[in-house]
């Protein structure tokens, strides 16, 4: 992989490594080793370390006492701590997007679900993924909260780390597409209590999947 030389050097490295982190080509726990990178992208030290360094920032990679740089792994912690972060943004939206939903909405959002129910059926994981992505961009568009959706949207990217552990779980995408549905019947009846309860239990399910997993690849 070759990075051409610019101006914005630095942000593309960083750019390049936080993907390859997040996708899990940089394994939780692997050492970022300077000299292969810079080999690897084709660059000088100065704009890998400033892009580690951005990393660092993140949380998404730490320096070690002995030297050299390693990829956080995930904690059960922090995946309890993204999950009550997005129910509070998320509630927030949808207090503004039953507000503001019209006619026109309502159906866009109950076509992706049919999109969403024809995908579970011929069991296409990665158009599900997609169209639950849609479904909620659409609230989140919906909603006119660019600042609380910048949030959200930087807290799903590392939700990627993550949620792989469930992509190939029928059961939990068909519930995941069961709480859409009844989502939607509470927004259309603009009941924002139930709505809003059924948005906490669904990412509540989600996260306690999750979590079910990492203690099993704990063991």
């Amino acid at each position: 992989m070759i990075i051409k030389k610019g101006k914005s050097i630095r942000e593309k490295v960083y750019d390049i490594l936080k993907e390859m982190i997040i996708d899990g080509k940089i394994s939780p726990g692997e050492r970022i080793i300077e000299t292969d990178y810079c080999e690897k992208f084709q660059i000088s030290r100065t704009p890998l370390r400033e892009a580690i360094r951005m990393l660092e920032l993140e949380g998404l990679v730490e320096s070690q006492n002995t030297g050299g740089v390693l990829v956080k792994k995930v904690t059960k912690q922090e995946i309890y701590e993204i999950y009550k972060i997005r129910i509070a943004l998320e509630s927030i939206i949808l207090d503004e997007a039953i507000k503001n939903i019209t006619d026109k909405d309502i159906k866009r959002i109950e076509e992706i679900l049919k999109d969403t129910e024809e995908a579970l059926e011929v069991k296409k994981d990665e158009k599900v993924f997609s169209l639950f992505s849609e479904f909620n961009n659409m609230l989140y568009d919906i909603a006119k909260l660019p600042k609380v959706t910048s949030l959200i949207n930087n807290i799903n990217t590392y939700m990627k780390r993550f949620r792989k552990l469930s992509v190939k779980d029928e059961l939990r995408k068909r519930m995941a597409f069961e709480d859409h549905v009844e989502l939607l019947r509470a927004i259309k009846d603009k009941n924002l209590i139930k709505a809003s309860e059924i948005n906490k239990e669904h990412l509540e399910k989600s996260m306690n999947f999750i979590l079910s997993q990492f203690n099993a690849t704990e063991k």
